[in-house]
């Protein structure tokens, strides 16, 4: 599903913290080989300093100290920006629980949840444009029950192994990502994700609002029309409630 290294894995991060102490240890190895000889030089005789050749020696040597403390210093410096600790890096699954289920409540807000014969023949029209783990459910208005305002989409690393491997190996923000690109939303912003977790992003495209989520057993978002009038702040508002009452 992806197409880039995931920069907010666990195996993504450590490499770019070692790989800078791992080049200043082959530096530093190379430092003291090549010294050695110089380290330590031939005798002289100075009769006004008898000790002459240590004195030589050790300044030689504190030149070398100085120089591998540089090397560890500027390792140092390259690596910090990369050990990051916060939720957005890191294994998506090892955030939190994995064996999650999503169960739709019957009202979003002023939204109700679509049951019975339309219900049935949206999903059946929509069902081959998902993936083949992913639920589906509708959500219309008291005055109009038959046309559906929000669509959502979900899916559980419960009852779908390939989203569990993926949970595992990337991070909730690569794989919400993801989902917006595969949505073709360009122009996505993070959005606090509530009580649930995770990492949401919320956008639009040329004709649907999309707000999506991905935390460390479920992926999914709220789709609406554009001609609906839901705005972004408003559907992101309504997945976060959305996501506190289905996931369980």
């Amino acid at each position: 599903m992806f197409a880039a290294v995931d920069t907010h894995s666990d195996a993504y991060q450590a490499g770019q913290v070692l790989a800078p102490f791992i080049l200043a240890s082959i530096a530093i190895v190379i430092l003291w080989t090549t010294t050695h000889t110089w380290r330590r030089p031939k005798p002289v005789t100075i009769p006004e300093d008898p000790d002459a050749t240590a004195k030589l020696a050790r300044e030689r040597t504190r030149r070398v100290v100085i120089g591998t403390v540089v090397i560890v210093v500027a390792a140092t410096a390259m690596a910090a920006p990369h050990m990051h600790r916060s939720d957005d890096y890191g294994s998506a699954a090892a955030k939190g629980p994995t064996h999650l289920t999503v169960t739709p409540p019957t009202t979003l807000g002023n939204y109700r949840l679509m049951t019975g014969k339309q219900a049935d023949l949206l999903n059946t029209q929509i069902a081959g444009k998902l993936p083949k783990h992913y639920a589906v459910v509708f959500y219309t208005t008291a005055g109009k029950p038959t046309q559906p305002v929000l669509e959502v989409f979900s899916d559980t690393s419960t009852a779908d192994p390939q989203l569990a491997q993926e949970l595992t190996q990337y991070s909730a923000d690569t794989e919400n990502s993801d989902l917006m690109a595969g949505a073709r939303v360009t122009n996505a912003k993070v959005f606090n994700p509530g009580s649930a977790g995770g990492k949401v992003r919320c956008g639009k495209n040329n004709a649907e609002l999309l707000c999506a989520w991905a935390d460390s057993g479920t992926v999914g978002g709220l789709l609406s029309n554009l001609s609906t009038g839901i705005n972004v702040q408003q559907i992101a508002s309504l997945t976060q409630k959305f996501r506190a009452a289905a996931e369980h």
